[in-house]
């Protein structure tokens, strides 16, 4: 393969050089003195104070108000009082926004119709490392939402339309969440908070607690911010799902006149339980030597502590000995059938792992320096991370009257059979089943089989960034500002892959009957579901089960190997240039800008054992013009254009090719790919018909290329078929840049308080989101809906204050644990209350997916059920105090 000579930027020299020049002379100024300054491009925003639920939506209304460039914000109500839990079920509430759910809390969110892995999610305007804690999925750009707790975060505003001061790499919005700092909170504040936390799945209470202090000395000069907090949740997921891609295993037989039986490999229940653990800290020095300078050092250390355990009884069509009773649908799709039983055709499959980690560093500081005419500003910074799953169980247990003692008994030389693995099931809704023989809920009739092959990951990002930028007002009648900067950043992703062969391991298991490992039965799972569904099924003791397999472990009898086929590594090195001009007249007000950058990107991985790198070089130059005509008092027109940029996932850019050569095929990553690439534009209109009531209606286009499809072409590849002669003809499948999209929709809000202390808040998004493949055909983009609604209503008084959220999407495209899904449309209640109990004394209660709704999928080739996926209620009664 051809590799192109590598080029790196000079991140420490350069940092050095940024550092020197400017650094000392750097400052955050107090933010008073700054107003003053810079009152042309602030426009005179107003200051609000905020208190309650209707001084954060004036708060976060005067932010999109007076904004340059399209933004929606959430602001705290007070220290700890963000208004959602999670900073993901907050964004939810904005329009243009929806949010991807994997184990109850918001993971990922979709800004206006693109993938969530084209959105940035920048920590006090910088990036932050990021990795993730499940083994199974693709590695990607997504900031995790699970990792962040919302009681560090004053602010989140959402950049629907960019300005080239922010950093790019953002194809559907950019979202800055805002942290406090000492010189902006009185001196000696102190806020302490107690929690007890219940999710409805799994009976079990858990305590949390948070605290934040503040000091400041008397001239206001220096301060110091300490936070941390703790937040504890037992919860999880009940599914009936199915397992592996849907196909046929059984062939047609025309002398019985039996249909083909399609449908997936194995269909589970599955009960899902985490005991969660996150941690949030916050450590910040602030110093103001003078009144025009001064420098922020802030640290911050975020970690999700989540071991799990994931019981799942499949019964498994794809592996019995044949079928009867079929039903097809119009699609050729299996709605019904009776499999008649083999070896292992039902499966217990238990999988413990107690080393599930990931955790993020940041280290930060800045300064900026006022003049006259002028601020010069610098930021140096890290970020690292790292997770993954390690270690672990998964175990097979099948009936016990099986033959064999294990998967391929050498005691069988012509195969095994079983007599009590045959079932019906029915899969137009959510799954049916009707075991033929087999009591799921007595222990005594299975038995083990074996330690299965399993996968785990390591993986560690690691960013480093320096940036300087200069700003300049002017006295001209038009433009009133000019900004220019630079920002070098180095980023390092990697991701180790282990496995363990299970013929090492398997038929170790003394006493290997289940009713010597079990601890009970499952009852009641799938609540949500009605019909003969497996709601009940004798489950492994996970304590004593991995109590024994940690000693296999420590023994030396379980050894793990490195996947090298599944390792690699991702280094970029990005050099951005902007300049920036803010402009304003009598009626209108805007900003104009262009932002260059360059990466060079180096990946390296493995393919048949062989180590491959590959370095690519590309730039991007991204202008934007934003700009808001005042049609009046009150009534604001918005128009913005721009060019955007998201680089790729890091999976998809993995090099190597795994090679069939007796097939004249070969598969793998592709380092190569392109950048996603969008040219944008923005029109909209605000009404401010109160100081805390607003309607808005925005429109927004995308036109998107080079995005990303699985796709086969022929390519020479040296190896790649029976002689050299068919070199020239290998048909290579991997991730290509060879497709585009389009985006169109509408956003409407509105929101409006009245003088008896109730309100609300209301959005509604239509977006019409498609990408093209190469063959022409067209799909729905992953993870968008078409429609989205939230709406909000609450009631505060000096007392109390309440709130009742609703939240809905339409159906959208989804990934399941092998092919993409139809997820039906999804609804959530949430509520709070807050009660005044003391002047500083606050108890509140609070509860989220209240009817515990399910997300139901389909297949979207045969249109039958893929999941019935249930996360439970979640609750949380708190109590906290400011000094």
């Amino acid at each position: 393969m051809k590799t192109t000579p590598k080029r790196r930027f000079k991140i420490n020299r350069v940092a050095a050089l940024v550092t020197t020049s400017l650094l000392a002379s750097m400052a955050i100024t107090p933010s008073v003195y700054a107003q003053q300054q810079l009152a042309q491009d602030d426009q005179q925003m107003e200051t609000i104070e905020v208190r309650g639920i209707r001084r954060s939506l004036e708060a976060s209304m005067n932010t999109k108000r007076f904004a340059n460039a399209v933004v929606d914000a959430i602001t705290s109500e007070d220290i700890g009082k963000f208004p959602d839990k999670n900073i993901g079920d907050a964004l939810q509430r904005i329009s243009g926004v929806t949010v991807d759910r994997q184990y109850g809390e918001v993971s990922g969110v979709t800004i206006r119709g693109t993938a969530p892995e084209q959105s940035r999610v920048l920590l006090n305007g910088q990036s932050v490392a990021s990795t993730s804690w499940y083994d199974l999925g693709p590695a990607t750009r997504t900031f995790n939402m699970e990792l962040l707790s919302a009681e560090q975060v004053s602010a989140v505003e959402v950049y629907k339309t960019p300005k080239a001061s922010i950093e790019e790499g953002a194809l559907g919005g950019t979202v800055d969440l805002t942290t406090r700092q000492p010189l902006d909170l009185d001196t000696n504040t102190l806020m302490v908070s107690a929690e007890l936390a219940r999710g409805s799945l799994y009976d079990e209470t858990d305590a949390g607690g948070a605290f934040l202090a503040s000091w400041k000395d008397e001239q206001e000069r220096f301060g110091i911010l300490a936070s941390y907090s703790i937040e504890q949740l037992t919860s999880g997921r009940h599914v009936l799902e199915s397992i592996g891609s849907y196909y046929e295993y059984f062939a047609a037989d025309p002398d019985t006149g039996q249909e083909s039986t399609v449908g997936a490999w194995a269909i589970g229940s599955q009960a899902f339980r985490a005991e969660r653990e996150r941690t949030s800290a916050q450590l910040t020095a602030q110093f103001a030597p003078t009144d025009n300078t001064g420098f922020v050092l802030d640290y911050f250390r975020f970690e999700l502590d989540n071991p799990h355990v994931n019981h799942n009884f499949l019964t498994v069509g794809g592996r019995g000995s044949g079928s009867e009773n079929v039903q097809n649908n119009a699609l050729g799709g299996t709605e019904q059938a009776t499999i008649t039983p083999a070896y292992a055709s039902i499966i217990y499959n238990p999988v413990v792992r107690n080393a599930v980690n990931m955790k993020a560093d940041v280290l930060n500081l800045s300064g900026k320096y006022i003049g006259d005419t002028y601020e010069v500003s610098a930021v140096l910074g890290q970020s690292t991370s790292d997770g993954g799953t390690q270690f672990g169980a998964s175990s097979w247990w099948i009936p016990a009257t099986d033959e064999g003692d294990k998967i391929g008994d050498p005691a069988f030389e012509n195969g095994q059979n079983s007599t009590d693995g045959g079932f019906s099931y029915d899969a137009t809704g959510p799954y049916q089943v009707w075991l033929s023989s087999l009591d799921a809920t007595d222990a005594s009739q299975f038995k083990h089989a074996q330690e299965a092959n399993f996968q785990t990951t390591v993986q560690e990002h690691d960013i480093r960034y320096a940036q300087a930028d200069i700003k300049w007002l002017l006295s001209g009648d038009l433009f009133t500002s000019i900004e220019a900067g630079v920002k070098v950043n180095s980023s390092e992703f990697s991701r180790v892959a282990i496995h363990r062969n299970p013929a090492d391991v398997i038929g170790f298991v003394p006493n290997g009957n289940l009713s010597n490992w079990s601890d009970g039965v499952f009852t009641d799972l799938h609540s949500q579901s009605s019909g003969h569904i497996l709601d009940s099924y004798a489950k492994l003791d996970e304590d004593q089960w991995w109590d024994f397999i940690s000693g296999k472990y420590e023994a030396g009898e379980l050894i793990e190997t490195s996947a090298l086929g599944d390792t690699f590594g991702v280094d970029e090195d990005m050099l951005a240039l902007y300049v920036q001009s803010d402009f304003s007249g009598e009626y209108f007000r805007g900003n104009v800008g262009l932002r260059y950058v360059d990466t060079e990107q180096t990946s390296s991985g493995y393919a048949d054992g062989q180590a491959f790198k590959e370095t690519v070089d590309y730039d991007n130059w991204l202008p934007s013009i934003n700009i808001a005509f005042d049609v009046s008092d009150d009534v604001i027109v918005r128009a913005a254009a721009s060019s955007v940029m998201s680089r790729v996932n890091y999976s998809d850019l993995k090099p190597g090719l795994a090679i069939q050569e007796n097939f004249g095929s070969a598969n793998g990553g592709n380092p190569y790919l392109k950048p996603y690439e969008a040219d944008q534009a923005d029109l909209g209109v605000e009404y401010y018909f109160t100081e805390a009531s607003l309607f808005s209606a925005a429109a927004f286009v995308k036109q998107i290329d080079n995005v990303v499809f699985l796709t086969e072409e022929v390519e020479f590849v040296d190896g790649c078929g029976a002689q050299p002669s068919e070199y020239d003809s290998c048909r290579v499948t991997r991730p290509r840049s060879n497709g585009d999209g389009d985006v169109t929709g509408l956003e409407l809000q509105l929101q409006h308080t009245f003088a008896n202390g109730f309100g609300f808040v209301s959005n509604y998004t239509y977006v019409d989101s498609e990408t093209t493949r190469p063959d022409g055909a067209t799909e729905m983009v992953p993870g968008v809906s078409e429609n989205s609604f939230n709406g909000s209503l609450f009631y505060e008084n000096d007392h109390i204050s309440a709130r009742i959220a609703y939240n809905w999407r339409s159906e959208w495209i989804g990934v399941g644990a092998a092919q993409a899904v139809r997820n039906d449309d999804y609804q959530q209640w949430d509520a709070s209350i807050v009660w005044h109990a003391m002047e500083n004394l606050d108890i509140s209660l609070e509860g989220v997916n209240l009817t515990n709704e399910v997300i139901q999928s389909y297949d979207t080739n045969y249109d039958l059920t893929q999941n019935t996926i249930e996360f439970g209620s979640r609750y949380y009664l708190s109590a906290s105090y400011k000094f």
